[in-house]
């Protein structure tokens, strides 16, 4: 299995105050969002490690958690990959402005 770096900050945010975001991502299929939110704290209760979810774990996390947490695409008419830096994560959700550092310096 990969090693990833999950950014707990961020993941706590996002299973807290920007809750609204994962209740987006479930929108449409059958997972609750308290079910992804619960795999969130699970995952901050043990500092992130990935190894220790069951496979119905991983499977919610894969397919809710990490898009949110890694493929996070920007939304401005994009100068740069066409993905928000990791850095800039926390404060896009907190500041709903999803920017990659290129967008923003030609916005600024």
């Amino acid at each position: 299995m990969t090693t990833m770096e999950i950014d707990l900050d961020l993941l706590d945010y996002l299973c807290h105050k920007g809750a609204h975001h994962i209740e987006a991502a479930v929108q449409g299929h059958q997972h609750l969002p308290r079910t992804v939110v619960g795999v969130g704290t699970f995952l901050l209760d043990h500092d992130g490690n990935l190894d220790l979810l069951t496979a119905k774990q991983r499977a919610t996390f894969d397919k809710f958690l990490k898009p949110l947490l890694f493929d996070v695409p920007c939304q401005g008419f994009c100068h740069g990959d066409g993905r928000i830096e990791s850095e800039l994560l926390l404060k896009s959700y907190r500041d709903d402005e999803f920017l990659c550092r290129r967008c923003r310096q030609a916005v600024a």
